[in-house]
């Protein structure tokens, strides 16, 4: 079980993000007011906290949200999961995609509507192999 440390989202499509504490998972969409979300494209993106904290370690003014994050998530390896993989936060569910360029985000859609919240649980539901 992991946990949901920030979430962002941005005015510009492939852009830095902000963190916003809060926001609502449409399902097929990604987060409402995310410039990256819809229907066919890259509707969530993943980062795992490990990755953030080596990259602020080089960088401390780095902010959530600067690579392009929507979710920082921490107690998931995002790496050990497979294609098809699905994560719940509360009523919000997501299937995860796989590796975005470069390795460091991971892409997800999502599947089920909800709000999602900075502090809650996030938990592999499904994981097939």
């Amino acid at each position: 079980m992991g946990q949901i440390v920030a979430i962002c989202v941005g005015d510009l499509k492939g852009g830095p993000k902000r963190r916003v504490g809060q926001a609502q998972l449409a399902r097929n969409f990604g987060l409402s007011g995310d410039a990256d979300a819809g229907a066919h494209g890259r509707q969530v993106a993943l980062l795992d906290e490990a990755d953030y904290l080596s990259e602020r370690a080089l960088d401390p003014n780095r902010s959530f949200g600067a690579a392009g994050e929507n979710l920082v998530v921490s107690g998931l390896d995002l790496r050990a999961l497979n294609k098809g993989a699905t994560l719940r936060s509360g009523d919000a569910l997501i299937e995860f995609v796989g590796p975005i360029a470069g390795g460091r985000l991971f892409e997800a859609k999502a599947r089920l509507a909800g709000i999602i919240t900075e502090g809650d649980q996030i938990l592999v539901e499904t994981n097939p192999s």
